[in-house]
């Protein structure tokens, strides 16, 4: 928050939010905490907590905190941080959905919040019968991960719990001549735009709705500042899909027809696709087609469309402000009637509520 931004906010009872430099707190930054409580200046603040010693000024104080930092997450704060195992777990269904049989996990799992997504990731693979080849190694070591790299069986789908990881392979990847996504699969998490658009090629990530987060924090923070009780249990927020960009990519099935299939439906979901149209992009018959998507996913072609186009229709409600037939339109279900009736019956409520439930 800029500092005169915040000198400018009026906050109940004359209270002055703190100035939050960025995501770390020095020292200096507790003995003003502590100057200003004094002072009777600082009554509440919301802050993404990464410094033992402002933890310990915010610990001593009578004031309401929320931790947005799952980084540095501990039971006692009041925080509300992205829920990492499902996110690992979307992470290994993402690649599982792409027909992957190779998997790697490459990054530091000390943090708890590395390591949940971590555990996320790993648990879910097992689950399908498949084990991650992981490494854990420090930033700044690319040698030694391109050494590791060359040792994965390919194809791979390589997870990081961090884009700053992921970035971090994908130079490994450079130095160890092996092609993205071609070879490796990379998938990083936090979908840091700035960041994933200027890697090379550009990096798919894990999008942990960071405005959904704040929005509830700040909502949990306003609470707390009228008097409620501080809940027991952080608040987590639920991941939203992965951003696809070109360091994933791709998809690892041997059956080519199968890929053709699936890369028809996926850059066609904004309309309407009939099953005939599907067939008509790959080189066999329906009934072979049918045959190898319920072997490969266990439900039809058909069932594979409108999952696609459902899964786009809950994204454009929660992003957008495109009204019920609009959103219908530019998913493939042609009327907001239609849309309205698969919602009820896949959520059981309906688009609006799913929408203000689930707003970014």
């Amino acid at each position: 928050m800029d500092t005169d931004l915040a000198s400018s906010m009026a906050w109940p009872g004359g209270s002055t939010p703190i100035p939050a430099g960025g995501f770390h707190f020095s020292m200096a930054s507790a003995r003003n905490w502590r100057e200003w409580s004094r002072l009777g200046k600082v009554t509440e603040s919301f802050v993404p907590i990464s410094d033992n010693d402002f933890l310990e000024a915010a610990r001593s104080r009578d004031i309401p905190v929320v931790n947005v930092a799952g980084r540095f997450y501990e039971s006692y704060q009041t925080s509300v941080i992205s829920d990492n195992f499902a996110c690992g777990r979307l992470a290994a269904e993402y690649f599982l959905n792409r027909g992957f049989k190779n998997f790697a996990l490459a990054g530091a799992t000390e943090a708890s919040f590395s390591s949940n997504r971590a555990t996320g990731y790993v648990q879910a693979l097992e689950e399908h019968g498949h084990r991650a080849s992981i490494l854990q190694n420090p930033l700044g070591e690319e040698q030694a991960l391109a050494d590791w790299l060359k040792t994965l069986p390919l194809p791979c789908a390589i997870f990081c719990p961090s884009d700053r990881r992921a970035a971090s392979v994908l130079e490994a990847a450079y130095l160890a001549k092996l092609n993205v996504p071609e070879d490796l699969s990379v998938l990083g998490i936090g979908d840091h735009k700035q960041l994933c658009e200027l890697c090379t090629p550009p990096l798919s990530s894990v999008d942990c709705d960071m405005e959904l987060r704040g929005f509830e924090a700040a909502s949990l923070l306003s609470r707390l500042m009228a008097g409620e009780e501080r809940p027991n249990e952080p608040l987590l927020v639920a991941p939203t899909g992965v951003v696809t960009r070109r360091s994933s990519d791709i998809y690892a099935f041997e059956d080519p027809d199968l890929v053709k299939a699936l890369r028809y439906i996926y850059e066609n979901a904004h309309k309407t696709i009939k099953v005939n149209d599907v067939v008509a992009a790959t080189s066999i018959s329906r009934r072979s087609l049918e045959n190898r998507f319920r072997h490969q996913f266990h439900h039809s072609l058909h069932d594979e469309i409108w999952r696609v186009h459902f899964d786009l229709a809950k994204h454009l409600l929660t992003t957008t402000d495109l009204g019920l037939q609009q959103v219908a339109e530019q998913s493939g279900f042609r009327t907001a009637s239609g849309l309205a009736n698969l919602f009820k019956q896949k959520t059981g409520v309906t688009p609006r509520t799913y929408r203000s439930e689930h707003r970014r």
